[in-house]
């Protein structure tokens, strides 16, 4: 038995040496399989993959049964990857050693990634729990501003990462993955705490093992034994607001924690409940649609994904040298490479390439798109200098793009900036801002926008929603502090940060020196899609008029010299804000 074993670690152990070169993954054969709401590109066996992408089209009516979820998710690309060395090359050595899949939300659109190569369980269907697992994470995560838990993000789509389809109409869910059974065997469940505590950063690779595995047994009993499964929204919010994650748990289930762990550990040795359901009368199987995908196509998507998503340099330069040199590259690549170069801030070279592409193929999306973010990110670094009617061009083709796809984030939020650079009333460009903040609640820089216009309209309900997320993304010090002060100014429960005199000059701080001024008096105010800000003040004026034009005065030479983006305008006329979108209030 012993030899067996020995003989079965080396076969599982052997695939993890070496890396995939990009020769591998240009000369590979690929395919697209579609479905109404998957996109999957593969260089796995299509059949194979074929029948993973039926079980997902299921999985998905399960899913929005039994989660929830909304109906409008749009469609999930996902690449399904033959095996490790392939995985690797689109999220690095390290992940891949780590990870069998991973899902992004990314301000370009969503992207879910699986090695079909990483299961161990010999079933019918390679890595399907590992899809399964990553649709969960699109099914929460997707749309939605909310964190959870790190033990409870991975055991919740652990649990439903089992779900089986025995015959046709029946699912079953519940069922121990086999990765897990495995982490129970040879080890000992993670303590508790430590694991209520534990985040993606504190988790090292055995650690995290025990995370997916304890988040599992917890997770488990919580949604099929405890009874208290309606209680676990009251805890995700709890976590929201910054409390304790262990405090925040123990007062949502009314369980003291020392019982709470006597059930936790008993999961270890106990047996797992399933529960069975029946799809929707008149379900009928998603006949996928399999194409196979050009070396052309399939570099030009590749390439995308390392670009969008912003992993793996390294293997984005390795592919594209090797695809030029195999003429495997094509027009739709170079408008990609235009993409990474305007990133890098490598204007000429980004325009050299997208020149080079002919005249024929400018009506492409995928052209116009490279050539909008060029335009946009040239006038971005002028500052205060950018030109207003090339701005009006990058208007224009934002709203082209959209009207073509509206689920791109990155299009919402290239028009907004737009328009508050042109001098768009704020209500304007804040409807177009909050399309691209709903689509992807986890961008930081469109999230940190918009809390920052929230919080000037004074609605503490609406401005928390939106920050208190943010917050357990943000690790700077210095954005931290200001979210905080913000948040404490506006909800009186939350203590405010304890900061020195410098560290006073934000918003807030601004706000409360204005209070104390004396009446005829107003505040200007410019506020940028980067969170930059600028106030001018007048007060002891002979009348309001007078107050406005000085308080504008002042504002605009300080936005200038510090090269604030937006325009100014008057925020506040005495005590009341007259520059809220959709309602006055008062400072």
């Amino acid at each position: 038995m012993r030899g067996k074993l020995c003989i079965l670690l080396m076969a599982y152990l052997l695939p993890i040496a070496g890396w995939t070169s990009p020769a591998n993954l240009v000369d590979a054969e690929w395919h697209e399989i579609e479905t109404p709401h998957f996109r999957i590109v593969t260089n796995g066996r299509p059949e194979s993959v074929k029948g993973l992408a039926e079980d997902l089209e299921r999985f998905r009516v399960v899913a929005s049964q039994l989660l929830s979820a909304s109906e409008v998710q749009h469609k999930l690309t996902i690449f399904a990857l033959a095996d490790r060395n392939s995985y690797a090359a689109f999220v690095g050595d390290e992940n891949a050693k780590r990870t069998g899949g991973v899902f992004h939300n990314t301000s370009y659109g969503s992207f879910a990634l699986v090695n079909l190569g990483s299961d161990r369980s010999m079933r019918e269907h390679p890595a399907r729990e590992f899809l399964f697992h990553e649709y969960t994470h699109f099914l929460t995560y997707g749309r939605s501003p909310l964190h959870y838990p790190y033990w409870y993000s991975e055991g919740f789509a652990e649990v439903f990462s089992t779900v089986d389809f025995p015959k046709d109409g029946n699912y079953v869910f519940g069922a121990i993955p086999m990765d897990r059974a495995a982490s129970l065997y040879y080890d000992q469940p993670m303590p508790l705490e430590e694991l209520l505590r534990a985040t993606p950063t504190t988790a090292d690779g055995r650690q995290n093992s025990r995370v997916y595995a304890g988040g599992w047994m917890l997770t488990h009993w919580l949604i099929m034994s405890s009874g208290k499964a309606d209680r676990i929204q009251g805890y995700v919010s709890a976590y929201n607001r910054g409390e304790d994650p262990v405090d925040a748990l123990v007062s949502a289930l009314e369980m003291p924690f020392e019982e709470l762990e006597r059930h936790y550990i008993g999961q270890a040795k106990g047996k797992f409940s399933k529960r069975t359901g029946l799809m929707p009368r008149g379900y009928k199987p998603v006949q996928p649609i399999v194409q196979p995908l050009s070396r052309e196509a399939a570099v030009a998507e590749i390439a995308r994904y390392l670009v969008m998503s912003g992993k793996n340099a390294d293997s984005l330069r390795e592919l594209v040298q090797y695809a030029r040199a195999e003429r495997a590259d094509s027009h739709e690549l170079m408008s990609i490479i235009a993409v990474a170069k305007t990133r890098a801030g490598e204007f000429s070279r980004a325009e050299s390439l997208l020149e080079s592409i002919p005249l024929g193929a400018h009506s492409e999306q995928w052209y116009q798109s490279a050539e909008a973010f060029l335009w946009l990110e040239r006038q971005l670094v002028k500052g205060v200098h950018s030109d207003p009617e090339r701005l009006e061009a990058v208007r224009d083709r934002f709203a082209a793009l959209i009207e073509a796809n509206d689920e791109v984030p990155a299009y919402w939020r290239g028009l907004a900036v737009a328009m508050q650079k042109l001098g768009y009333p704020r209500g304007e460009y804040l409807k177009i801002l909050e399309q691209a903040y709903l689509r992807a609640p986890r961008e930081v820089g469109i999230a940190w926008w918009y809390a920052n216009e929230l919080y000037l309209d004074r609605d503490a309900e609406i401005f928390a929603r939106v920050a208190h997320p943010l917050l357990m993304q943000i690790t700077e010090e210095q954005p931290r502090t200001q979210l905080q002060a913000m948040l404490a100014d506006l909800l009186p429960d939350i203590a405010a940060p304890e900061v020195d005199a410098e560290e006073k000059k934000t918003i807030d701080g601004a706000f409360a020196k204005y209070k104390g001024y004396s009446a005829n008096k107003a505040l200007a105010l410019a506020l940028d899609y980067k969170g930059a800000y600028v106030f001018g003040y007048a007060y002891d004026s002979p009348d309001q008029d007078t107050a406005n034009s000085k308080a504008l005065e002042v504002c605009e030479a300080r936005r200038i010299t510090l090269n604030v983006e937006s325009l100014c305008r008057i925020y506040a006329e005495g005590d009341k804000i007259i520059d809220a979108v959709g309602s006055s209030d008062r400072l």
